[in-house]
């Protein structure tokens, strides 16, 4: 599993420095609890991936690359990955008006825009997939969204609300 994430992340600095857009994430690498052990390699090993990207081909290419990778460590390390079912969303685009409205808010704020892909398929993206125009604001967050020790700063919640605010009143 190690191995994996390893080539997995060397794999993912090399599209990111080609200018791909793309986030991987796992969210869950567990053993079985009632066999592991400090000294003891585990018998089985449980992950999620999250694979997210503007591009469709993009998740193409990461997917096979994944399956390859799977391959040589199974024959490397006598190993065997055995893989549930892909829960596949495609990716679902912000609209760009939208996104260059909140960077036009962000600097009247006087805050450096900053644009980047999330390729969620939650969120915006179940407003983008029905057709209704979406974009998103992130509010920085300490030890990361979707953790149950998630925590933001009052401040960097409130300079969400400023982008918003400003956005929302530029619209009238």
């Amino acid at each position: 599993m190690a191995d994996l994430l390893v080539r997995l992340d060397e794999s993912w600095t090399t599209i990111l420095n080609k200018g791909d857009d793309l986030v991987l994430t796992s969210g869950i690498v567990a053993t079985d609890p009632e066999k592991h052990a400090m000294s003891r390699i585990p018998d089985s090993v449980s992950f999620s991936l999250d694979m997210r990207s503007q591009k469709p081909e993009t998740l193409d290419d990461m997917r096979a690359l994944l399956k390859s990778e799977m391959k040589e460590i199974e024959r490397d390390r006598r190993v065997r990955f055995e893989l549930g079912e892909e829960l596949r969303v495609e990716p679902a685009l912000c609209d760009r008006g939208l996104v260059a409205g909140l960077e036009e808010a962000m600097r009247q704020v006087g805050q450096e825009p900053f644009v980047m892909p999330s390729g969620g398929g939650h969120d915006a993206a179940v407003f983008a997939a029905a057709g209704v125009p979406s974009a998103m604001v992130f509010v920085r967050n300490r030890n990361g969204s979707h953790n149950p020790q998630e925590a933001m700063e009052i401040d960097d919640f409130l300079a969400g609300v400023d982008i918003l605010s400003a956005f929302l009143a530029r619209a009238e």
